[in-house]
């Protein structure tokens, strides 16, 4: 009888240790909100469409260690729902620059979403130095009444590779059949910008790469696709897609008339304005 109810607690104990896992695990997908990073997503408001659907939030793009200029950013990111930060977090990648741009995010307890850049995968693969801390990529999620697709193309040897393609394929298809006001995209390589000054033969592989995003994200119904990379303020459209570069947020400017700022996005049921504000 003693082993009988041993056998019974231990059976008892693994289900109540296992349900957490259980629950929080899905079918290992990577499509819809992702928690990898634990801490750094806003807590969901659901799909709430219509003239209900109001919220805002702030974009930016390579912080890359200059805290003088980004902790502006994450003061202003406290008013809105959440940052979304389009790569470059770090210089190089190494672990001591991704633990202390954790540190500052967690000081300030601003939700946020990242996807990798170039500088990020310097040093060690983004299975190594992005995934462990910020969750999966590619990866999407809702908020309110907007999809937001989030792109890795921070490998200047693999770019938009086909496999991601595929996927993206895939959500922003289940994404347009369940009526979505907005579809929203961010990667940190804009289309048709080299990886580095000089651009070597395996580089050539990412930029050609690249050139895809415009007619998948279009396609799928992209409204508009936030980069970073460069380091300025630029906008244009490209198939009825906006893409809007944002590389603002604290590395060195790249041309004397560029300037360290973030874009402030609001979105209104249908509408969604945007302003650039200098930091």
């Amino acid at each position: 009888m003693r082993r009988r109810y041993r056998a019974i607690l231990i059976i008892m104990v693994m289900i109540i240790c296992l349900a957490p896992v259980v629950s929080g695990c899905g079918d290992g997908s990577k499509t819809g909100v992702s928690n990898n990073g634990a801490g750094t997503v806003p807590e969901m408001a659901g799909e709430v469409k219509g003239e209900e659907a109001r919220f805002k939030f702030i974009v930016c793009g390579d912080p890359q260690n200059n805290y003088e200029v980004f902790r502006k950013v994450l003061e202003a990111a406290n008013t809105v729902d959440f940052l979304i930060i389009a790569g470059d977090l770090t210089g190089t990648g190494t672990e001591a620059e991704v633990r202390t741009f954790l540190g500052e995010m967690e000081a300030c307890k601003v939700p946020y979403y990242t996807v990798p850049g170039n500088h990020d995968v310097d040093t060690a693969p983004v299975e190594v130095s992005f995934e462990p801390y910020f969750g999966d990529v590619p990866r999407s999620f809702d908020y309110m009444n907007t999809h937001f697709v989030l792109i890795d193309n921070s490998t200047s040897t693999l770019g938009f590779y086909p496999e991601e393609q595929e996927w993206v394929k895939a959500d922003l298809a289940e994404a347009s059949e369940r009526g979505y006001e907005h579809i929203l995209a961010v990667c940190h390589v804009p289309p048709g910008y080299p990886y580095a000054a000089r651009t070597t033969p395996e580089a050539r592989v990412g930029v050609r790469a690249n050139k895809e995003l415009v007619p998948v994200l279009s396609e799928g119904g992209v409204e508009e696709l936030f980069c970073g990379h460069y380091h300025t303020y630029r906008q244009f459209e490209r198939d009825s897609m906006i893409v809007t570069i944002t590389g603002g947020a604290g590395a060195h400017l790249h041309t004397s008339s560029s300037y360290h700022h973030y874009i402030l996005v609001e979105i209104d049921g249908k509408e969604m304005t945007q302003e650039v504000i200098k930091i």
